[in-house]
């Protein structure tokens, strides 16, 4: 596990970046949002909440001047400044992350109003505390009620909002960050042999400014530790690192680096139903903005201290306002927990798998 020492001058190279996120009316996205915003980028934010969407707008949104001294002043129209005519810093646009089509508005909007995208956040998440594994046993007249519950088909919202919706984005995300070039037009920078994501390119990693970009996923410590009572909300979590394992060494082919967070408690809506009595045994608890600058480390990949780099396919870990990163530590683990054997093995067949030019495609129409 490393330590990331978070050098908050370096989110000054965010500045004119253009940032599409999901998921930003409240909570952790709406902190992310805003420190975005502080850092200079230009975020183009979704959510279900119109009223708490098109709040945080304006809250971003510069005052209009006034247009004169006092009221006797006479009228005197001018052009606007070119400051008042560029596109907004921050827009809201509604967004229903479970609709494909909803997402690809959104993206849509930040290509017409900024003609790119160099950052992506999939944050979207919800959770549903009931959880449809649990049975009640009686409803009071002796009548088994979990014999009534099993006929119903239960709720899936939290798949379909946490890893459906962070597919949509994570699939339209690359599309357009995969368009970026860098100023001199060259190509996606060379991998190794094996397309690895761990390996240095021959033109070195820059961080934010090497174009392609920053895909950001939210996930949870629900996404590799058990959650009881959650089991559908882990489920999800568990896709999403899923899914940053699935794209992360193709997409790092194309100069995008993929990076997924990992936040344990934080003060949001969602953990409303514990708080009392996590705070009476004095365990450490994330505030938003803890977990938005984790996702702003990963946006300006390779230029924070503590992990190793280049800075792709990483997972940060955010306890108690800190960040680590843990997939580097997990994987260089593998042959303790899997045997050295196996280890060995696997690494064979993982390096034909991700070889370039594999596919799992069938040939010739079988």
């Amino acid at each position: 596990m490393a330590h990331i020492q978070i050098n908050e001058a370096q989110f000054g190279t965010l500045k004119d970046k253009v940032v599409v996120l999901t998921g930003g009316a409240n909570g952790i996205g709406r902190a992310a949002v805003k420190l975005f915003h502080y850092h200079g980028a230009k975020i183009i934010f979704g959510d279900i909440n119109t009223t708490l969407g098109l709040a945080l707008e304006t809250e971003l949104s510069p005052s209009p001047s006034s247009s004169s001294s006092s009221p006797s002043s006479s009228p005197s129209p001018s052009p606007p400044s070119p400051e008042q005519a560029q596109a907004p810093t921050a827009k809201f646009i509604r967004t229903d992350v479970t609709s494909y089509t909803s997402q690809l508005h959104l993206f849509k909007t930040a290509i017409s109003l900024h003609g790119r995208v160099d950052i992506v956040v999939a944050n979207a998440g919800m959770s549903i505390p009931r959880d449809p594994f649990t049975f009640n046993d009686s409803d009071g007249e002796g009548e088994e009620e979990g014999d009534r519950e099993i006929e119903k088909e239960f709720p899936t919202t939290e798949i379909d909002v946490n890893l459906k919706g962070c597919l949509y984005t994570a699939r339209i995300g690359l599309f357009y960050l995969r368009k970026n070039k860098d100023k001199n037009g060259i190509p996606p920078r060379d991998q190794g042999q094996n397309g690895d994501f761990g390996q240095r390119g021959p033109r070195g990693d820059t961080g934010v400014g090497e174009r392609g970009g920053d895909l950001v996923l939210v996930s949870s410590i629900a996404g590799f530790k058990e959650s009881t009572n959650l089991a559908v909300y882990t489920a999800s979590k568990h896709g999403v690192l899923g899914l940053l394992r699935g794209v992360r060494i193709q997409a790092a082919r194309e100069r995008v680096r993929v990076n997924a967070v990992c936040p344990w408690m934080t003060k949001t809506a969602m953990v409303a139903g514990i708080e009392s009595g996590w705070r009476a045994l004095n365990l450490p608890e994330n505030e938003p903005s803890d977990v938005a600058k984790s996702i702003l480390v990963c946006a300006t990949a390779n230029r924070h201290r503590g992990a190793t780099l280049p800075f792709e396919g990483k997972i940060v870990f955010v306890a108690g306002g800190e960040s680590y990163e843990i997939e580097e530590r997990m994987t260089g683990l593998e042959p303790e927990w899997l045997g050295r054997e196996n280890s060995e093995r696997l690494e064979r067949g993982q390096e034909f798998l991700m070889r370039e030019g594999t596919s799992w495609e069938i040939k010739g129409g079988r």
